[in-house]
């Protein structure tokens, strides 16, 4: 069994979201990543996993999901679900953090915001080639800019 209480995790801040873990890959055998997601930036990138399902339950904030299209509101008590392979973009409405609770499945998706950090995210924001490499070897397709308004 494992018990992680509120505010513990191993925590690490990427590319617009600080993530508190709650389960990774290592104690769910590769099965999923479990995170408390706060989401400060204004947009995430248009982008697909290729290999993982990846889900938002909503606990505070308002946030705007894109996908296929079409851009749906998400306020507390809301979930997302976006299949494998969807491209798929999320915005912040308001001033204030959404928090969510994030679900990969399968594990893995971790190691991409852990190399971000390793390898430091300015360096590569200033170069987008080699975070869109560097985010493809982890199973993610960064597509363009945010779709939205």
């Amino acid at each position: 069994m494992t018990i992680v209480r509120p505010g513990a995790g191993p925590q690490l801040t990427a590319l617009g979201s600080t993530y508190t873990t709650k389960a990774d890959g290592s104690t769910t055998g590769g099965a999923y990543w479990l995170v408390e997601e706060e989401f400060w930036a204004e947009t995430t990138p248009l982008h697909s996993h290729t290999a993982a399902e990846e889900s938002f339950y909503v606990l505070s904030g308002r946030a705007a999901m894109w996908l296929e299209g079409e851009e749906t509101e998400a306020v507390p008590g809301t979930f997302l679900l976006v299949p494998r392979g969807r491209p798929h973009a999320l915005r912040r409405l308001g001033d204030e953090p959404v928090r969510m609770l994030t679900l990969v499945s399968p594990a893995g998706m971790e190691r991409f915001f852990r190399a971000v950090v390793e390898q430091g995210e300015d360096g590569l924001l200033a170069d987008p080639e080699r975070l869109t490499a560097l985010a493809e070897s982890y199973g993610t397709r960064i597509l363009g800019d945010h779709p939205g308004p």
